[in-house]
Order: C-alpha cells, then sequence, then structure tokens
C-alpha cells in the first residue's frame, strides 16, 4: 500500500494534474451543451391530485423541467422568468374531463415569448387523446383509467413520450462523449507518470526492494483507478445537481460504466507508457491516438450516418462499446443486459495492460 499512497500523494500535489482531473472535464464537456436548445422551465400546480393529473405531470417532465411554484407567486415567477410557463389545475379536472366537460386548466406564460408554445401544444394533445378515450368507454372512470393507461403506453402519447426522452438522452450521450473524450486525455497522466519514474530512476531504486514489478503496477494502477472514481464522482455529481443533465433512472449505472471505462483509460496509460521513451514523445502518441479513438467510436458525434467501413472499424475501438452501452442504458435497458459490452470493454483493458506491462517486466529482470 506505500506506492498507492504516495502515488496519491504526488498527484493531488501538483495543482497541474489536479486542474486536469476534476476541471478540464467539465470545461471540455461544455462543447456538449453547444447548440442545444434551451430546457423549458414548467411549473405545475396541481389542486386536483389524481391518477390523470399525475401522468400529465409525468409526461412534461420529459418535455420541460418541472419547477414548484405556489398559486400566489405565478405573476412573480413569469415576470422575473423564473419559469417560462404555469399549468394551473382546478379540483375536479379530471372528473369533469372523464364527464365530457371543458375546462378547468389554465395555462401562464409571458405573452410577448413563444418558447413555451410546444408545451402548450404538448398538453392541449394530450387533452384531445384523453377526451376521445373519455368518449369511447362512455365517460366510465374505471373504464377511462384502464384504456387511457393502455393507450399511454401503445397508442400515440407513448410515440410522443419516447421522443421526448430521446431528445434528453441525445444531449446527455453527446456531453457523456465529451466526458470520455476526457478521461481519454486525462489517462495521459498515467503514462507520464510512469515515464518520469523510469527516468529519474524511481522506479529502478524500487526495484531494488523486495517489490515485484506486478506489485508496483498493480498499485500504481490502483491509485489511478482511485483518482478516476473521484473524478467520475465529481462530473457526474456537477452535471446532475447544476446543469440538471437528463439521467433518467440510469444514473448509478451510467456511474458504474464509466467506472469500468476507466480501468480501459488507465490501461491505455500505461500502454503509451511502454511504447514510449520520453514524456515528450509519450504525448504526441498519445495525442495522436485519442483524437482517432474518440472520433472513430462515435464521441464525437454518432455514428449512425457514417459509412459502413466506419462503423465497422469503430468495432475496434473501447469508445463505442462504452458509447454503446450509455445510449442503451439512457433508452431504458439495465446494466445487467450489458453483457457484450462489458466483457469487450475488459478485454480492452486486459490488452492495454498487458502491452504497458510486457517491457516492464523486461527491466525488472
Amino acid at each position: 500500500m506505500t506506492i498507492f499512497i504516495n502515488t496519491l500523494k504526488r498527484i493531488f500535489r501538483n495543482k497541474v494534474q489536479i486542474f486536469f482531473i476534476l476541471l478540464f472535464p467539465l470545461a471540455f464537456m461544455s462543447l456538449g451543451f453547444i447548440g442545444q436548445e434551451q430546457t423549458v422551465r414548467v411549473a405545475v400546480i396541481d389542486h386536483d391530485h389524481t391518477k390523470f393529473t399525475a401522468d400529465l405531470v409525468r409526461n412534461l417532465k420529459t418535455k420541460a423541467e418541472i419547477r414548484d411554484v405556489k398559486a400566489a407567486d405565478i405573476n412573480n415567477e413569469l415576470k422575473t422568468l423564473k419559469v417560462d410557463y404555469v399549468v394551473e389545475i382546478d379540483k375536479g379536472f379530471s372528473n369533469n374531463l372523464i364527464q365530457g366537460k371543458t375546462g378547468g386548466i389554465t395555462g401562464y406564460s409571458v405573452k410577448e415569448s413563444n418558447f413555451s408554445k410546444p408545451v402548450s401544444a404538448s398538453i392541449e394533445q394530450w387533452l384531445q387523446h384523453a377526451m376521445l378515450v373519455a368518449e369511447s368507454v362512455g365517460h366510465n372512470p374505471d373504464s377511462f383509467y384502464k384504456e387511457f393507461s393502455n393507450y399511454d403506453q401503445h397508442g400515440a402519447i407513448q410515440l410522443e413520450h419516447k421522443l421526448a426522452v430521446n431528445e434528453g438522452a441525445e444531449r446527455t450521450r453527446s456531453v457523456l462523449g465529451y466526458l470520455i473524450i476526457s478521461m481519454l486525455y486525462t489517462s495521459l497522466i498515467v503514462g507520464l507518470f510512469i515515464i518520469f519514474n523510469k527516468n529519474n530512476h524511481t522506479l529502478y531504486r524500487t526495484l531494488t526492494a523486495p517489490v515485484k514489478i506486478k506489485t508496483y503496477m498493480l498499485q500504481i494502477v490502483s491509485s489511478f483507478l482511485f483518482v478516476s472514481f473521484i473524478q467520475i464522482s465529481f462530473v457526474l455529481l456537477i452535471l446532475k445537481f447544476v446543469y440538471k443533465l437528463y439521467l433518467g433512472s440510469a444514473g448509478f449505472s451510467i456511474f458504474i460504466l464509466l467506472l469500468l471505462f476507466s480501468l480501459v483509460t488507465v490501461s491505455f496509460g500505461v500502454a503509451i507508457s511502454s511504447i514510449s521513451k520520453n514524456i515528450i514523445q509519450a504525448c504526441l502518441i498519445g495525442i495522436c491516438l485519442v483524437a482517432p479513438l474518440a472520433m472513430l467510436g462515435g464521441a464525437y458525434f454518432p455514428l449512425e450516418f457514417a459509412p459502413d467501413i466506419i462503423k465497422s472499424l469503430s468495432n475496434f475501438t473501447p469508445v463505442s462499446w462504452v458509447i454503446t452501452g450509455i445510449e442503451n442504458l439512457l433508452h431504458g435497458q439495465s446494466l445487467f443486459s450489458l453483457g457484450k459490452e462489458v466483457l469487450v470493454l475488459i478485454v480492452f483493458s486486459l490488452i492495454f495492460f498487458l502491452l504497458g506491462t510486457f517491457r516492464k517486466a523486461d527491466i525488472a529482470k
């Protein structure tokens, strides 16, 4: 554990390294927000509290950021632009809708702004479908809730819901793609650290002690994996609670998948140290490798419309597999269903690690 602890101390004593580990990913990920549409902020004041109004709120969450506003503060919240649109639902609204009566729901927005019109149109469409269902079941409340639930899951409403979720998932995929690129760049610190130890003979002095090369490399890798754990935790917390990035129910699964990818990036850094003779060479090789890995893997942009040859080549990059895993998680799959992606990432990490330790075994002799 001595090498592990000393490595952590050396990493966090260097302010430049701390910047690249914690702040560089956040700065780099800001590129993922460029060109993204601003999220509509919607407040729902529900006086009815029925299953139908709860479903309406759930649907709105896929299209907008939901804020809490009191009825007395509607005008002030709109004037100060804290919200873009406010929906107030009267008590008895759901019952009246089932009976074929209109009204009972009011929308408020800033008159000069057209920003909230898509939300207003979506609510209107939702209510029209609900009234059609109510009419088809003879305005029976029990039948309405049963049929509308089925319609929501299999009809046009669900299609709209999926499209809205996809918009949030696309932005998340774009931002996390830049996080993956930044993780590849920061992995170069591993290679530079090992080369620095070799050049100043720290590695050789360590190996003269009763320490095997495998133990040395294992503790070095473990220390950088711990740093990656801190990096990923810090970045995801900022994205979720500061930037309000859509993660759905996959937040923890994405965290675990990125931790697994960090094993690949750390091993990648070890491999860079093995094929480089000095720090400058390691930087050049690393930068020249990261760019094509990221582009072929689809981290900069989706490969949906790329030529077949590019799609085939992307399968030989670890970036492609972690991106695919993130996309699947954002669209409702569980981490346990990503067996192929997880296995491929483990294989890549083993290949990079073995490549990085092969020549060091010769040094140890």
